[in-house]
C-alpha cells in the first residue's frame, strides 16, 4: 500500500476548463519554474568539520555526493510538460459526468461475466504525452523521478462539494519497458505497479490466466478508469530494439493503441537507440510529440556545467580544503564530456583516492589519473564524443554505467592497515558521538574533542549521550564563540578526573582520540 496516500484538497482553478473537475483541482497548484528548482533541489549534507573524522566515517559521507541534485533548464521544462500533460489528459474524464459512470458501470458488466470484454472502452484521448531521447548518464531517468515525486501518487476522495466521491486517484505510474520488448512483459507491469500503490492483488490474478494481450489491454482500461490514473511513464524503450521477429512494430503500434484505447498521456523514455526506433513508424512519431519531443543531450562546457560544478564542488571531504579553478572545472568536462553520472563518480573517485593513500589532497591531474584507471569501458564512447563525429558516435548506442564500487574496494583495501579499528567491538564510543555531534552543530573539531572530555568526566561513569552533548555545547557558549581552540589544560583532560579507570573499562572511552 502506497503510504504517502494524500485525502484530497480542492484548489480553486484560474484556467476555465479545470474548474469543476475534482480530478484536476485535487492535484497541487501549477508552480512557476524557480519554485519547481527550489522543490528540486537536493543538497547532500555536510559540514566542514567531518574534514576531520577518521577515513572510513568519510568514506560513507562520499556515498551522499550520489544523492546530489541540481535543478537545471531541462528539469523546469520537463516539469512543465508533465503539468500540462496529467491537466489535460483529465479534460474528458470528469467523475462527476454521467459519462464517466456509464463507462465504469459497463467496465464492471464485463469484468464480471455479463458483458463481453469488447464493451470497456476508455475515455476520449485529450492529451498524447512526449518521448525524453539522451544518451545514458545525462540524468532522464532521474529527473522524471524527482518530479513525479512532486506530485502525490495516491489521492483520496470522499466527497466534493457536499456530494459523495468515493475514488482513489493515481496520479501516475512509472513502468520500465521489459529487456526482451514483450508486450505482455509491459501489461504485467502494470498490473504490479497498480498493486505496488494501492495494495491489490491484480498481478497474480490477470497473470496466471491465459490472457490475450486485447484482454489484457481492456483490463488495463478499466483499471484506468477506475483509478483516474492521470500519466503513465515508460522507461527502457530502447529495449524494443530486442524484440524479436517484427517485435518492436508490434509494441509500437500497441502504445498506440494504449492511447487511443485508454484515453491517458504516455511519456516514453529511452536512449539514443530508441530514436530509429520510434522514428520507424510515424503515427508513433505524431502521437509521441504530443507536448513535443525532448532530445536530451549532454552539458555544454557553458554557463549550466559551472553552476553544477560549483554547486557539487562544496561536497568535499579531503583534510585540505581544495578550491575550483578552472583548469579542474575543464578537466573534469573533458573526462565526463558533460554527462552528469561520470562527473559525479569522478569527483568521489578522486576524493576515495586521496583520502585512502593518506593524501588528502588532489590536483586537476588526478581527474585523469580516475578516468585512466576506471573509465577504460567508456574511453571509446567518450573519445567519439570528444571528435564530434556523428558517425562514429552512432556506433555506441548507450554509454555503459560506472561503478564506483571496486574502485573503492581497491583503495580501502591499501588503506586498510593505515586505518585502524578504533572500538574492537565494533561500537562508537560515547566521546565519539560527542564529538560528531558538536560537529554538527558548529563546533571547531579540537575544541569538540576537548569539551566532550570535560562533559564526560562531569556527568559521571554512566552518562546518556545528549547529556552530554547539552553540557559540552554549554561549556562551548559559556566559554564564548572566539575563545580558544588551543591544547586542552591538565584540567580539562578527562584521564586526569576521577573514574577515568571505571569508564575506560565499560567501554565509553576511545583513547586513541588523544
Amino acid at each position: 500500500m502506497n503510504h504517502y496516500m494524500e485525502k484530497a484538497r480542492y484548489l480553486e482553478q484560474v484556467i476555465p476548463e479545470y474548474q469543476g473537475n475534482p480530478m484536476i483541482e485535487a492535484l497541487p497548484e501549477i508552480w512557476a519554474g524557480d519554485t519547481v528548482e527550489e522543490m528540486l533541489s537536493e543538497e547532500a549534507p555536510h559540514h566542514d568539520g567531518e574534514r576531520m573524522l577518521d577515513a572510513r566515517y568519510r568514506m560513507h559521507c562520499i556515498q551522499r555526493l550520489f544523492h546530489y541534485f541540481q535543478p537545471l533548464e531541462q528539469h523546469i521544462d520537463i516539469e512543465q510538460r508533465i503539468s500540462r500533460c496529467i491537466r489535460q489528459g483529465y479534460l474528458n474524464r470528469n467523475p462527476c459526468t454521467k459519462e464517466y459512470a456509464r463507462i465504469l458501470a459497463d467496465g464492471y458488466e464485463a469484468l464480471s461475466g455479463r458483458r463481453g470484454y469488447q464493451f470497456i472502452q476508455g475515455f476520449r484521448p485529450n492529451a498524447s504525452g512526449f518521448t525524453i531521447i539522451g544518451m545514458s548518464g545525462v540524468g532522464k531517468s532521474t529527473a522524471v523521478e524527482k518530479i513525479l515525486s512532486l506530485y502525490p501518487q495516491c489521492i483520496s476522495h470522499d466527497s466534493y462539494h457536499g456530494q459523495p466521491l468515493v475514488l482513489t486517484q493515481i496520479v501516475w505510474l512509472k513502468l520500465d519497458c521489459p529487456h526482451d520488448g514483450s508486450i505482455k512483459g509491459l501489461c504485467f507491469q502494470f498490473f504490479e505497479a497498480i498493486d505496488r500503490a494501492m495494495g491489490t492483488d491484480y498481478f497474480p490474478r490477470y497473470t496466471k490466466s491465459r490472457y490475450t494481450v486485447d484482454v489484457l489491454m481492456v483490463l488495463m482500461t478499466q483499471l484506468v478508469n477506475l483509478y483516474q490514473i492521470g500519466i503513465l511513464v515508460i522507461d527502457e524503450i530502447q529495449h524494443l530494439s530486442l524484440a524479436k521477429g517484427g517485435g518492436s512494430e508490434k509494441m509500437l503500434n500497441f502504445f498506440v493503441t494504449l492511447v487511443n484505447t485508454i484515453g491517458i498521456p504516455v511519456v516514453m523514455i529511452g536512449t539514443t537507440k530508441a530514436m530509429s526506433i520510434l522514428q520507424s513508424e510515424f503515427r508513433q512519431a505524431r502521437r509521441g510529440s504530443g507536448q513535443g519531443d525532448l532530445l536530451w543531450d549532454r552539458m555544454q562546457n557553458d554557463l549550466s556545467w559551472e553552476i553544477f560544478v560549483t554547486s557539487m564542488w562544496k561536497h568535499q571531504w579531503t583534510r585540505s580544503k581544495i578550491p575550483l579553478t578552472e583548469e579542474m572545472k575543464d578537466i573534469l568536462y573533458e573526462e565526463s564530456q558533460g554527462i552528469i553520472d561520470i562527473a559525479v563518480k569522478l569527483y568521489a573517485m578522486v576524493q576515495i583516492k586521496a583520502i585512502t593513500v593518506g593524501s588528502d589532497s588532489f590536483s586537476a591531474r588526478d581527474f585523469h589519473v580516475a578516468a585512466a584507471e576506471k573509465l577504460g569501458l567508456v574511453k571509446p564512447m567518450l573519445d567519439a564524443l570528444r571528435t564530434g563525429d556523428k558517425k562514429k558516435i552512432r556506433q555506441y548506442g548507450d554509454i555503459s554505467p560506472v561503478s564506483i564500487e571496486d574502485y573503492l574496494s581497491s583503495y580501502m583495501s591499501m588503506a586498510k592497515d593505515a586505518v585502524p579499528e578504533k572500538v574492537p567491538e565494533g561500537k562508537i564510543s560515547v566521546s565519539e558521538q560527542v564529538v560528531l555531534k558538536l560537529l554538527e552543530l558548529g563546533v571547531e573539531p579540537r575544541t569538540a574533542k576537548r569539551l566532550s572530555g570535560r562533559a564526560l568526566a562531569a556527568k559521571g561513569i554512566c552518562p546518556n549521550v545528549a547529556d552530554v552533548v547539552k553540557e559540552a555545547y554549554y561549556l562551548y557558549v559559556m566559554e564564548g564563540k572566539e575563545s580558544e581552540v588551543g591544547e586542552a589544560t591538565d584540567n580539562d583532560d578527562l584521564r586526569k578526573q576521577v573514574g577515568y579507570g571505571a569508564m575506560k573499562q565499560k567501554g565509553l572511552v576511545d583513547e586513541t582520540e588523544w
